[in-house]
Order: structure tokens, then sequence, then C-alpha cells
């Protein structure tokens, strides 16, 4: 391979070129016509008008013939015929003509019901957005007093598009028409050093020779040179325990008092120890006293349990190990402790173990035979191909809670690769007793609690490991596990899943180190650069391919370049040892940023997350890592510097930026600035009718101005006002749109006090509880409360002339079977269809299936759609109701649920927002589509005979054509009349139909005096409609006859 230099960097473009399709003016007629020139034609999978000899070819489909007569057709139906498509985007721009849903779906092709072949699960989206078509002019409509102004809208803003044609002609031509020769720009030093050094970093990289693994020479003596890597003296910490006899290095750590010995080293020291960690500063994990074993009287027995697994079973001693016949090898490999960096998730919230800081990790020489070697002398059979058998390592030191034993698949030990050594080398001599002298594993690229220490036992099973170690430890639980006695703990803990094996994705900053001060003593000092210098690795034998620095909270990175080991490089592609990391930055940088950030990335591109995720036994945790700089006076100098802060403090000492100091005077600072703070018991007083506050993302409005025009009803913003939970915040992210936020942001009057937010992050985590409990209830159920499932419209009905009962399938179980709905009686389910810029989401409650004997995998929606008008008061019409009429079979929208507050449980028990009812008597009253909640309320007590609740319906509508489920309804009053009665109150009685039973007018009280039950115990009015139905006629009147909102009348 030839030396990277800048002569072989290639450009991006090797060659200037002065291709030009067509004239300019000729894709200004084309972006602007109509009909088949229309640019949306020209998509992969469009029809090629120029076939070129091949009739029907799809664009992006060159070779590839037309499906043959066997093949199924695609359906025509689902595309756009030219005589039927209105231009909806000349309609959107004129003020003479309103765009509908109903233009642009009829005008988009669904080229996944056309082509399926070429999709997969991803969705089908309307080229709109909803705000397009609700924001068109039409005479009378009300116009936003807040409209911004056309010359600084957002969208012409962020774009970063020219406003008019004219610029963008003007710009294609100067493009085009000038052709101007590559050349190389011209460098500054800055650049040409960086460029250098990338250059330097691409040779090194490109120079890796697969590393053979040979041993150098025998095991050392302590020679002259021993004191470099061993310690020689005994500490007095340890004289009193079992552990008396190991000497240990004064500059480890001790994280959990003296005895057993669990240390780490100062970060800073075990960096500057270089890239092959001293033996007397590799971290040490005891679980009890360490074993005393000689190597001489030790043994290794390899067995299998069953036993015809291995044919020989045999004791090893150490010299037929290490001396024998066997290949020995010698490789670099790190790893550190599952719970390094556990003292960040501690300053969170407290884990169930100790603290490590970022410096329990470490890289050594290791020497020894290779498992695979081992078990192959001892005979071991061929794993079946449909078995799994597992490879399991017992350590001889005798902690608490029973042997240390673990497991691993036993086809990641016998692949030569993965290079799973038992060792007896560390640093060209015999293991220290800490890191299991004799005779350990070392599984490179596995985290340390796989690294079994004192190895006396190992045997082939078939099934994992069971012991207490292997089951209780080393895990990553869901975050919900919060102790051991959580009802879900032993399940989890028993989970495949959450046990840890490979190491994550991991980068530190060491240097600044912490408490660092830089003297901003010198004249000019600020241009000076500063070396931050850390460490990086990854697990699996996979590089670090890059290693990056933010000093503007990731808004942008800047290149770290990589420092590798010796002959990393092992079977041409495994990195079993960290890398270090350094970039050049200068102090005017580091005093002004905020935190310093880094993050590193993987040959998958994947970087580290952001931020940190709690686990109950602190594991696994490689979120970026951050430093804070700050200015401060040096107290020798009285002079400024620089400090920097680590998030945690070396060991168990005090300090770092996630237990900040004292503020210099001693008093918190207001963060919010100018910004009104309010407290929860001040929130807690607006909570009526009159006065509603709520709080949403810890923000507080004043929403009392939106109660009368509310879309969901007053009750739906009342139930949260002055309460202090993050119910009412998932529930809006779930349903609201871009016009509600502009609406919410109207309303804003301040911020939640910092105990305000500390009561809310509690009540988070209630909510969180919360949403568990729901998901292990509802698992195999179709509808999920946060997941959308897709449901595919299977047959559509036409009711009358504006209402459609559509049929959706439900996906099908795993085990094949039918899917299943499960929704509780009275609640609702949301769909969501996709526009350009979100999707839009509408609650529906459907008609069917009402009880668990009328699942079949399917479900009904009865929808009346709003259609377009041209002088009614919202031109465009309803959007969901005019999406779903256009959709044909086979086409889809997806589903989430249960939502809604009310759930009817049989024989007159009601759980309403989590509150316990009994009515008997029910009255309810119902406009238009709002009936289909009652419905199922009405179809499930009248189907179970040994439920006596009665039902009395008052349902209105403008007309006689628009009552829904009008013949359904009558023939229940008609075999069940002792338990349901029903009223009809119509704008306009049909003058046709004389034998129809109704009431002319509109709902008031005298209507419901007459046909509602009266106001008393256990009696009950649910109210689902229209808000001016329910607002100004229904709501009112029942409070006059004695119904009281809230606890007698509610809402659905």
């Amino acid at each position: 391979m030839p030396a990277w230099t800048k002569e072989t960097l290639t450009p991006p473009w090797p060659k200037a070129h002065g291709v030009q399709l067509a004239d300019t003016a000729t894709y200004e007629t084309a972006r602007k016509a109509l009909g088949s020139n229309r640019l949306d034609r020209h998509r992969p999978g469009g029809l090629v008008e120029q076939d070129g000899g091949e009739p029907k070819r799809r664009a992006g489909t060159y070779g590839m013939e037309e499906m043959d007569e066997d093949s199924t057709p695609a359906p025509k139906s689902h595309g756009v015929k030219e005589e039927e498509t209105a231009d909806w985007r000349e309609k959107l721009a004129r003020d003479d003509a309103v765009a509908t849903v109903r233009d642009v779906k009829k005008a988009s092709a669904n080229y996944k019901i056309l082509y399926p072949r070429n999709h997969a699960f991803a969705r089908y989206v309307l080229p709109v957005a909803e705000n397009e078509i609700k924001d068109q002019p039409w005479p009378n409509k009300k116009q936003d007093k807040k409209s911004p102004s056309p010359s600084t809208s957002a969208s012409s803003v962020s774009s970063g598009m020219a406003s008019s044609d004219d610029n963008e002609s003007k710009s294609y031509k100067t493009d085009t028409q000038t052709q101007v020769e590559p050349h190389e720009p011209e460098l500054t030093d800055e650049q040409r050093r960086f460029l250098d050094k990338l250059l330097a970093e691409m040779e090194t990289i490109a120079s890796f020779k697969n590393n053979p693994g040979l041993p150098k020479g025998e095991l050392k003596l302590l020679d002259v040179n021993a004191l470099q890597q061993l310690e020689s003296r005994l500490s007095i910490d340890d004289q009193s325990t079992p552990d008396s006899w190991i000497p240990r290095s004064s500059e480890l750590l001790r994280l959990t008092g003296k005895h057993p010995f669990n240390a780490e080293a100062d970060l800073t020291s075990l960096f500057d120890a270089g890239m092959v960690t001293p033996t007397k500063l590799h971290y040490v994990r005891s679980h009890g006293s360490v074993p005393q074993l000689t190597w001489e009287t030790h043994t290794l027995s390899v067995y299998a349990d069953p036993p015809e697994l291995i044919a020989k079973p045999k004791e090893w001693s150490m010299d037929e190990l290490a001396s024998g016949e066997f290949k020995i090898i010698e490789i670099l490999a790190t790893f550190g402790c599952d719970g390094n960096r556990r003292k960040e998730l501690n300053m969170i919230k407290k884990t169930s173990a100790f603290n490590w800081s970022a410096a329990s990790m470490s890289t050594c020489l290791w020497r020894g035979v290779l498992v695979r070697d081992i078990l192959l002398a001892c005979g071991l059979q061929d794993q079946p191909d449909e078995e799994r058998w597992y490879l399991n390592f017992e350590g001889a030191d005798e902690p608490s809670e029973g042997p240390y034993a673990t497991s691993i698949p036993l086809m990641h030990a016998m692949n030569p690769a993965n290079d799973i050594i038992l060792v007896f080398g560390m640093n060209g001599r015999v293991l220290h007793p800490d890191h299991g002298y004799p005779l350990r594993t070392i599984i490179p690229g596995q985290v340390g609690g796989r690294q079994v220490k004192w190895l006396k036992k190992l045997w082939v099973t078939k099934e994992p490991n069971r012991s207490h170690y292997h089951i209780w430890d080393n895990r990553v639980v869901p975050t919900f596990i919060d102790s051991r006695d959580h009802p879900y703990a032993t399940a989890f803990f028993h989970h495949e899943s959450t046990a840890c094996w490979e190491q994550s994705l991991q980068s530190v900053i060491v240097k600044p180190a912490h408490d660092e001060c830089i003297p901003l003593n010198r004249e000019g000092c600020l241009d000076e650069t500063y070396l931050v210098e850390g460490y990086a690795f990854n697990g699996g034998g996979d590089r670090v391919e890059r290693v990056e620095l933010s000093l503007d909270g990731g808004k942008t990175w800047k290149y770290c370049f990589r420092r590798f080991t010796d002959s990393p490089l092992r079977h041409g592609e495994k990195y079993w040892a960290w890398i270090f990391w350094s970039c050049e930055v200068k102090l005017q940088e580091l005093a002004s940023a905020y935190e310093i950030i880094v993050r590193a990335q993987d040959g998958r591109k994947n970087y580290q997350p952001e931020h940190i995720s709690w686990n109950l036994m602190g594991m696994m945790n490689n979120a970026w890592y951050r430093v804070r700089p700050r200015i401060i006076q040096d107290e020798k100098t009285g002079l400024p510097a620089i400090q920097f802060q680590h998030p945690v403090a070396p060991g168990n000492g005090d300090g770092g930026w996630m237990q900040p100091p004292k503020d210099v005077d001693g008093k918190k600072q207001d963060s919010k600035g100018d910004t009104k703070v309010f407290s929860l018991e001040e929130i807690a007083k607006h909570n009526t009718k009159d006065d509603a506050w709520l709080i949403l993302d810890n923000k507080v409005y004043d929403v009392t101005s939106v109660l009368a025009w509310h879309p969901g009803g007053a009750n739906a913003l009342l139930t949260y006002a002055g309460k202090a939970t993050v119910d009412v915040t998932n529930e809006y992210k779930g349903i609201h749109d871009n016009y509600a936020n502009g609406k919410r942001d109207e309303c804003l009057i301040g911020m939640l006090s910092e105990e305000g937010i500390k009561a809310m992050e509690e009540d988070a985590v209630r909510a969180a509880k919360e949403l568990a409990k729901v998901k292990a209830e509802r698992k195999g159920l179709a509808l999920q409360p946060d997941l959308f499932t897709q449901a595919k419209l299977v047959k559509r009905t036409e009711v009358s002339p504006d209402t459609r009962l559509y049929t959706f399938e439900l996906p099908r179980q795993k085990d094949g079977k039918h899917g299943i709905l499960g929704l509780p009686i009275g609640r609702h389910i949301q769909i969501s269809v996709h526009f350009k810029d979100q999707a839009v989401l509408r609650s529906y409650t459907p008609v069917r299936p009402v009880l668990a004997s009328e699942e079949d995998g399917t479900f009904d929606l009865l929808v009346k759609t709003y259609l377009p008008t041209d002088d009614g008061p919202f031109p465009p019409g309803g959007t969901i109701s005019n999406y779903l009429d256009c959709m044909e079979e086979g086409e889809e929208i997806d589903i989430r649920g249960p939502t809604g507050g009310i759930t009817y449980k049989g024989h007159g028990e009601f759980d309403i927002d989590g509150k316990e009812y009994h009515f008997d008597k029910i009255n309810l009253v119902a406009g238009g589509s709002g009936l289909t909640p009652h419905w199922q309320l009405i179809h499930a007590i009248l189907s179970d005979t040994s439920d006596k609740t009665v039902v009395s319906l008052i349902d209105s509508n403008k007309s006689y054509d628009d009552i829904l489920m009008r013949e359904e309804l009558q023939r229940y009053a008609e075999e069940y009349s002792d338990r349901f009665k029903l009223c009809h109150v119509i704008g306009h009685a049909p003058k046709d139909k004389p034998d129809f039973k109704c009431s002319e007018g509109r709902l008031n009280q005298n209507f419901m005096e007459e046909h509602f039950y009266p106001a008393g115990d256990n009696v009950a009015a649910f109210l689902c409609g229209p808000p001016g139905l329910i607002d100004k006629a229904a709501l009112p009147g029942l409070e006059k006859m004695g119904f009281r909102d809230g606890e007698t009348v509610f809402g659905y």
C-alpha cells in the first residue's frame, strides 16, 4: 500500500466537467408544469416515459423486466389518474381556491401498495403539512392576530433557500455557466500541521501488521526493574486481614475499606504510567480473601457435565500448562470493571454497589495458552448445530455467596480469533496474587466480571452457569428495577439479556486532571494551546475509529488524534487494547467553555450515548465524559486561573461537578434569570374554571382562556389544573400539533421552582412504574400505551353520504393467531397518519369489538367525514376523516392505546381517572360521532343479562341522516325497553318518515328532565359530543337538575 501523502489523497471531484442536462429554462418549466412533468413523477419506481425500448420500465429498474402474466398485477386504483388529479400545489398558492386533504391524497400515489416488493415497514407519507391546509385563506376566515410576517418566517430562514424563483434561476445560471478548475486551497500553518498529523495517523494505521503474539523470552525473576512493576512492601491496612501477605501499592485508592480489597489508581497516575499499566497500578476487584495458592501444587480440573461432552477429562498442573506441548501466546489486552464510572451514577441515585471512578480500567501484557487447545487436548466433542453449549469457569476463592463462577458460549471460546487464554503471566512475570496467581482467564474484549481469577475448574455444559455471582452480579437490569426486592428483579437478573459481556465503547478525559489549575498570569497566555488527553477503548476487539472533543455542548466537534499500542492488530481485525488520544485546544476556548466533552465512535459509526442511564448495579456507564472548567482566583498568587472539575473526584474523595462546590457568596444563583418562578403551593391554588394553571415540561401556563374553546372540553384541562404530575406533559405530547404548541406558548407565565422540579422528577419515576405495569398487563395485545401498531384497511362500507364504517385488520401474533385489540370498554384508540412535517393524531372509539368474545383480529371505526365545502366555516374539511375517506383497501394507519380516563368494568362499576365509582342509573348525552363511546357502554351492559344497570340515551343530531347506528339503537330500545331508553333530538324532523319517533329542536334542560333519570344517589351522566352541545346545553342543564361536574357528570 502506498504511503499516505497529500499527493495520494484524491479530491471529491477528480475532473472538472460541464455537464448540463438542459437549459435552465427547461428545468424552470418542468418545475412549474402540471401533469407528467411534475418533479415528483421522477422518483424511483415511477413510470419512465421515455422507455428506451423497454415499455413500462420503472425508473431505477433498468435491465429489470415487468411482472409476467402469472404475477399479481399492481392494483391500478392506487395510482394517480392524470384526468382526476387537480394541482393542489397551485391551489395552495392561490387566494381564490382551497386545497384539501382529499386533493393531496388523490394526487399522491401510494407506491407501497403499488409495488410492495420495493418497500418494507416505512409508512406512506402525505406530501403536505397539515398547517399548510389549515393556514390557507378563505372567505370569512378568522385571522390570528399574531400571524408572522412573511419576510421573517421561520421556514424561509431555517431552510437556507432563496425566497424567490428568480433568485433560484440566477443562482443556477451562475453555477452552471461559470466553470472553475479545481485547485488545492491555501492552508494556514495550523491547518498544515493538522493535515500532517492526520496523514501520520493514517500512515501508522496502514502500517499495522498482524501481531503473532509470540512471547518475549522467559518469565522474569525479581530483577532490578521489578519495582517499576511491583510493590515490595506490605500495607499496615492489610495486617489484620487474611491478605496480610500480599504487597500492595499505596498508590491504589481503597474503595471498600480495608477488606476485601477493591481499589483503583488515581486517573492521572494511571494515564501517566503509560499504555501498558504497571502491575501495581492495575485496578483490583475482589469479593473476599485472596486464596493462598502456589504454582507447584495448583491444578486445573477440566471436565464436562454431562460427561460425554469431553472424552478425556483431566487435572492439569501448572507446569503441564505452561511448559508442555501447547503454544504460548502473549498479547496486550484492556479490560475494566463492569462498574467503571459507577460513582457518577451514585451521584444521581444510589446504586447497589460501591464507587468506581473512570480509573477501574487497565491494560497489561498477558501470557498463556489458548483455552481451545486445552479443551481439544481433553477430547472435546463436536457441538451439534442445533444445540448451545457453554464453557464454565470457577475460581478458588471463597466469597460469601459461594464460589465465583461464570460461563460464556462455548463457540466463542473455540474461535481462535477470540484469543481466550488461560493466563499465567502478567507483564513478563507470574501473576500477582491480587490478579489471579497462579492461573486466571483473560477473555479479550469482555468485561472484568468474566475474567475469572485463581482458576481451578473449567467445564462444559449444555446450560449456562447458575451460580450466585453469574446471576446476581455483572448485570444491567431495566431502570425501573430499583432494588433486588422489586417484584420483577429475580426474573430480570436471570434474563440472559441483562448479563454484561462485551465492554462498551468508552472514552475519558484524563488531562486536564480533576482540580488542575492553569494560571492565567502571562500576557497573551489565552492564545497558548493546551493538550487535552485521555483514553478510549471498545469491546469485542472493535477498533475505536474516532475520538472527538466538544467545547460547545455537542454542537461542534474537534478531531482527536489517536495513539496505539505497539503491534495492536490481531487476526487482521482485532484490537484488544485501548488507545490514548489528544487534541490541542487554545486556553481561550477552555476558559470560555461550559464543558469539555469527549465521545468515541466505533466501526459501525455508533457514538457513545449523550446522557447517563442509571441502573441498579451501576454497570456499563459509557455516557459522554464531561469536564467543567471555571475561572477562579488562585489562592497562592491572587491571580486568575482556570480550574477543572471532573464529574467525580478520584476514589471515594469528595468533589467533582456532580457535587458542585459552594457558591462564592454562599447563595444559590437563580438560573432562570428574569423569568418568574412558581412553587407547587402557589400553582395548586389555580385549579378552577375561572383560574387554571398547568405544568408542562417544568413550565407554568395559565390556560384559563383556553377552557372555553379547547377541542377536548374544559375538563380535559381542569383534570390536571394545579397538579404536580408528568401525566399532563405525557398526554399533551401524545396528541397535540404545532398549532396547539403555538397557542400553548401564548399562555406561558413562568417556570417551576427547583423544589417543584424535584417533585416532578419523583412523579416521573411514578409514571414510569405505572407505564411498566400497564405494559406488563398488556403483553401480547395489539394496543400498547407507548408504541404504535400498524392496522390495515380491509373493508370500507358507506353508511351514509358522509359516514363510513372502516374495518381494519391487526397484525397477527407471533404464534400465527389473529391479533387482539384489548380495548377496555369506554376507552379510545389513537390513530396516526403521517404528513410531511409530523404525524397527525386523533382519538376514535371502535364500535367493534366491544366484548372479548367479539375479538377476531379486526376492529371497526365508524367515522363521520367532514367533507370540504366552498362556503363553510372550515373549507378544507376534517383532516383525518378525509384522509380515511380517501384510503383504499390495503393501506395502513397506526394505532396506540388505550387512551381516555373512563373505563366500564361491568355491573355499574366505573374507573374514572383512577377513582372507583358505582352507578345504577346512567344518563347519556351524545352528539354526532360522540355516540361511539356510548355505544360501547350500551352494548356491554345490554349484552350481560346479569348487569342490572339501566341506561337512558339522548342522541342529538342536525338531521335524520346524521344519526349513527340508528337501526342498532332502535333494536336495543325495543328488545330491552326495561333497561334502555332512547330519545332522538333532531334539528329538523324528517317529513317523509312520519313513523320515526323524535323530538324536534335543540337539546335543553326540558328534554333532559323529561327523558333522564333524576339526580340522586348512584345516578350519573356521561357526555360526548361537540363542545357547543356539551358546554352550552348539556352541562348547564344537568347542573341545574342537581348533577355535579366531576362527581356525577363526566365527559369522554
